[in-house]
Parts: structure tokens; C-alpha cells; sequence
């Protein structure tokens, strides 16, 4: 039986006998003092002092603001049930992880701005570039999901990371998010990446951390996705790649059994497999172990990464009918000498594609910014007030004491359908998957989601989209309702911000019945699920002080990157008034 430290004792939600209660039952009988005595005893296993080998502790755990947020003290949470499917256990998924890395700094605005007053008059006269780089920087600063690393987003609760690839025409891989924004390489790259995770694995070498891809692009466009790499996938060329560590000897066929390779192309390219198979025939005689497969140019990019430092990477059909304590096994860095337990994981398709039903239903999307609609009388109301004023009304999810409320009453709807509903495997409509092994996980978008009008006026009301959660208090949402057992099970939960209350989804998540190795134990002893109290949540809708200075520097360069270009181009106007005025007092032509 796994049990908890014994500093890390439950916040019940109904305190125990008092005293005079626990009195008169020992003096009424015998029999009613055993009882009591049985309650007492179950008490103190309760909150026993337990092995602490298969626990989670957050560290540091010194602020208020995080310790309020875990429903044990000192920051603890159990394991998770080793016995569990993994596609029934639960997850905190950090959305567009790698946004964290875009820098909240003037130094690009100012580099920008120093570079145009730079310019020539001719070049300056032509601000289409200038325009380039300050609708890049509104949209890096808007499309910015998460804070800090990787390593912080782990500590905030995150235990998936949601990521989008990018490759490069020169082999690197970085990141990026939708049509908003590219993650500069100089900000972070996937390897990069991949360090800070490992070392968040180190430091809390009990917890299993997933990562996801999804929407791979490349610089080239299409073009540079499409094409095929044939890679040999024997354990001789993993050895090979990884300049024959012994390390790695244990892993080469988990790595490379037949069942992961799969051949993701049509019947052709399979043809062109076996032409190419049967030209090799000789190389094959000398070597029976080799095999060999396509692999789309992505994906073999993503294999070297992956191999180079050291982390599993899988298809989703290796992970389909796995327990949690096997997908644990595939995930143990110490075989590759690192230390916890980290995979990746994705379709091996030309887009990297996610391991899971993704539930973004184009046609029911709520965005935190939109249009009134006619879905009662005050909104036909309103739409008939701008039709004769020819003015525009928004619904906004930042109004908490208006239009906000109609927003979030809308994004829990939305969230419930996609786990709610009637299995389905259309990716148009809202509901679980019903294939789990071509789909092993569910995901719930529990953010404020985003199109093309809503960045419009996003960006009118100078917000961003960690403005947006804070303000909303959506996170705050999304956690009571998992506590009040409002989903009907919970996959992969994906986030904007987990910084802000991160680590309460995590524990009532983690503390669900059967999900943790303590809820499952058969004494039945532990609480979980609505035993235990409810996390106290940060609600806070300002940004921090320095945040604001920081984008008021930001806001301030880019006016006054637009004020030098006005000015420019009004000095040269001026100029050229003077040239004109110059050549017809000289009294002769030039042409």
C-alpha cells in the first residue's frame, strides 16, 4: 500500500468526531467504543507517515499563493495509478508550450526602430518593411500563451507539453504557433527545449511528462514536408547514430520492433519500398537484422533530435492499449542515461499530427472576443441598435459582469461537449474519440480559443491572449468544474497559462478516485475526488507591476516607431517642395 509522508496530511472537507462526540461513545457500550476506536485507527492510516518513494513534491513550495493550490499539505500529490490506462489518466497540457520562450523585451522594438532611422531617405520613404516588423512584434506579443520555460511550466502543473514544430531549410528545428507567430530560434530550439524538460524529469524523477506534437510546418512550405527520407531502423543504425553507447543497448528494440515501424504513404510509395527492397537484396543476404522504411523528412528530422538527446519518441499506436505503469517503462530516461521519465509522441504523418482527438470544431469555436448574435432578446435587441447606428458590438470574456459571463457559460459547453458527447471520430464534431487505438487520447480545450476576428479586435483593445485568461479568470473556471465532476473523464486538459492556477487543475485532477496510487488502494482509506477540499485559486486580473512597465516600453516604442517614419516622410515632402522651389527661381530648366 502506498501511503503519505506524514507532513502531507488531506484538507478534508469534514472534520472528524469532536470531543464530546468521541466521549460518549466509548462510555456508551463495549461495542460503540471499537467502533470509534476502528474510525480513530482509520484516521491515523489516513494520515500516516508513509513511504515517500511514489509522491510528487513541488519545489519550492514556500509562497501561500502555491501551496493553496495543491489539496495536501506541503505541496504533495500522489502518484498515478501505474495500473491505470493511459488513455484514462489525466493531464495538465501546457497549449503552445513554446510560446513560453518569446521574450516580454524592447530589445527587438528598439533594433527595429534603430535600424530604420538607419535607412535612406528612399528606403525610409517605403515603410512597408517598418509595418512588417511592428505587426510581428503585436502578434508575438499577443499569440503568447504561456510564461516561462518548460522546466517552470512542469513546476506550475503542466505534466504534457503541446508543441509545434517548425523545420528550417538548414536541419533546425524550432516552433510555431498557428499563423500568429514563429518562435525565433534565438529564443529556443526544440533541443534546447528538450534540456529543460529533461532536467525538470531529474529533479522529479516520479512523474511521467508526455509531449505532443501537432502541426508541423517547414520553411519551405509544402515541399519540404512531402519528401521521403529512407532510414535504416535496425539497432545497429540506432548504435550507430548514438556513436555506439552502451547506454542505449537495452532500448535499441523498444526503439525499433517491427510494430513501431509503420509505413505512413500510399499503396505506390509502398511499391517503390519493395523495388527498393528487392535492389538491396544482396546487402540484405549479408545482413538479415537490417530493415529499412520511409520516413517523411520531418519526422526523420524529429528522430535525430530525439535520438541525440536522448528521449523516446513514438507513434501513437505504441501508446494505444498501454498501462500507465508501461508507458512509464518506454519512458525511462535512466536507460539512456538520464534520469524520470519523458516520451514524445505523435502520428509519424507528414504533419506530425497529434495523438489524439484534437475536439477544435471550426464552426463552434469560442473565441473571447465575437460579434453579438440573436440567441435571445437582448442580443437581437443589440443587433438591431447597431444596425441603425452602424456601429459594431463585441461580446467580450474580459466584461465579467456582462457579455463575459455569456462567453464563459459558452466555453463550458463547449468543454463538457468534448467529453461528454457521443464517442465520434469526426474531427468536425465535439465528443471523445470512439477508435482508441487510432485516437489514445482525448483532448478538452479548456482556453479561450482563436480566428481571425477575434485577433482583430484583440489587438483593437490592446489585450493579448495570457491578458485575456488572467482577466477572465478562466483557468479558475476550468478547475471548479473538474472538481465538481462536470467531465465525464479527462485526458489531456490543455491550457493557456498554467502559471495561473496550473498546479490546482494538477492536483484535482491527480487526486480523482483511481487515478493516484493511494486512491486505488483496496483498504479504501484514502480520500479523493470531492473528499478533499477544493483548491484556493489565484483570481488575480491585472498583471504584475513589472509586466505592465514592460508593456508600456513595448506599446511606447512601437508609437514612436510609427511617430520617426511620419516625421521622415514629412521631412522628405519638405524636401522635395524645396528642390522644386530651387529650380524654377534659378530661372532655367533641368531635366
Amino acid at each position: 500500500m502506498t501511503l503519505r509522508p506524514s507532513n502531507a496530511e488531506p484538507r478534508r472537507r469534514q472534520a472528524p468526531r469532536n470531543r464530546r462526540q468521541l466521549s460518549s461513545s466509548a462510555a456508551a457500550s463495549p461495542g460503540q467504543l471499537a467502533t470509534t476506536l476502528s474510525t480513530i485507527l482509520l484516521l491515523l492510516q489516513t494520515i500516516a507517515p508513509p513511504s515517500a518513494v511514489s509522491a510528487y513534491h513541488r519545489a519550492p513550495c514556500t509562497t501561500t499563493s502555491i501551496r493553496r493550490q495543491f489539496q495536501y499539505s506541503e505541496c504533495y500529490a500522489p502518484s498515478l495509478n501505474p495500473d491505470l490506462f493511459l488513455r484514462e489518466a489525466s493531464f495538465v497540457m501546457a497549449h503552445d508550450a513554446a510560446t513560453g520562450y518569446l521574450p516580454l523585451s524592447t530589445k527587438d522594438s528598439n533594433e527595429a526602430l534603430a535600424n530604420h532611422a538607419a535607412m535612406s531617405q528612399q528606403e525610409a520613404y517605403s515603410s512597408s518593411n517598418s509595418w512588417k516588423a511592428i505587426s510581428k512584434d503585436f502578434l508575438a506579443l499577443y499569440g503568447k500563451t504561456q510564461v516561462g520555460t518548460v522546466y517552470d511550466q512542469l513546476n506550475h502543473g503542466a505534466r504534457a507539453l503541446d508543441l509545434r514544430p517548425k523545420l528550417y531549410t538548414n536541419g533546425t528545428i524550432g516552433f510555431h504557433h498557428g499563423s500568429l507567430i514563429d518562435i525565433p530560434l534565438s529564443s529556443i530550439t526544440l533541443g534546447n527545449l528538450l534540456e529543460d524538460a529533461k532536467q525538470w524529469c531529474k529533479d522529479n524523477p516520479k512523474e511521467l511528462v508526455i509531449i505532443f506534437h501537432s502541426k508541423m510546418v517547414h520553411e519551405a512550405g509544402y515541399n519540404g514536408l512531402a519528401s521521403q527520407v529512407y532510414m535504416e531502423t535496425t539497432d545497429d543504425g540506432y548504435d550507430a547514430a548514438n556513436n555506439n553507447n552502451d547506454a542505449n543497448q537495452d532500448l535499441d528494440d523498444m526503439f525499433y520492433d517491427d510494430a513501431l515501424q509503420q509505413n505512413y504513404y500510399n499503396d505506390d510509395q509502398a511499391n517503390q519500398d519493395d523495388n527498393v527492397n528487392n535492389d538491396n537484396s544482396n546487402n540484405d543476404d549479408n545482413d538479415q537484422s537490417a530493415s529499412y522504411s520511409y520516413y517523411y523528412n520531418g519526422i526523420a528530422a524529429l528522430r535525430g533530435v530525439y535520438e541525440n538527446h536522448g528521449v523516446p519518441y513514438y507513434p501513437c499506436e505504441k501508446l494505444g492499449n498501454l498501462t500507465v505503469g508501461e508507458a512509464m517503462d518506454l519512458a525511462d530516461l535512466t536507460k539512456l542515461g538520464g534520469k524520470g521519465y519523458l516520451l514524445a509522441v505523435d502520428r509519424h504523418d507528414m504533419y506530425a499530427s497529434l495523438c489524439g482527438k484534437a475536439n477544435r470544431a471550426q464552426y463552434s469555436l469560442v473565441t473571447c472576443y465575437s460579434s453579438h448574435y440573436a440567441t435571445n432578446d437582448n442580443n437581437v435587441q443589440a443587433q438591431q441598435h447597431n444596425a441603425e447606428s452602424n456601429s459594431q458590438s463585441y461580446m467580450q470574456c474580459t466584461d465579467r459582469k456582462g457579455t463575459g459571463q455569456a462567453k464563459l457559460n459558452a466555453l463550458r459547453s463547449y468543454v463538457k461537449a468534448s467529453t461528454n458527447n457521443e464517442p465520434t471520430d469526426n474531427s468536425n464534431e465535439l465528443g471523445p474519440p470512439a477508435d482508441y487505438l487510432t485516437y489514445p487520447f482525448n483532448q478538452i480545450q479548456g482556453f479561450w480559443q482563436v480566428d481571425a476576428s477575434s485577433v482583430q479586435v484583440g489587438l483593437m483593445h490592446e489585450s493579448t491572449l495570457l491578458d485575456d485568461n488572467r482577466v477572465s479568470q478562466v483557468n479558475a473556471e476550468m478547475v471548479r468544474m473538474a472538481y465538481n465532476n462536470e467531465f465525464d473523464s479527462v485526458s489531456i486538459f490543455s491550457m493557456d497559462n498554467v502559471a495561473l492556477n496550473g498546479n490546482a487543475m494538477f492536483s484535482v485532477l491527480r487526486n480523482q478516485c483511481d487515478q493516484s496510487a493511494i486512491s486505488n488502494d483496496d483498504d479504501g482509506l484514502h480520500a479523493c475526488g470531492q473528499q478533499l477540499v477544493m483548491p484556493q485559486m489565484n483570481v488575480s486580473t491585472t498583471l504584475p507591476i513589472f509586466w505592465n512597465v514592460v508593456l508600456f516600453v513595448i506599446y511606447g516604442a512601437l508609437a514612436a516607431m510609427v511617430l520617426v517614419m511620419l516625421v521622415q516622410a514629412f521631412r522628405m515632402r519638405n524636401k522635395e517642395l524645396r528642390d522644386q522651389n530651387s529650380l524654377i527661381c534659378s530661372g532655367s530648366i533641368i531635366t
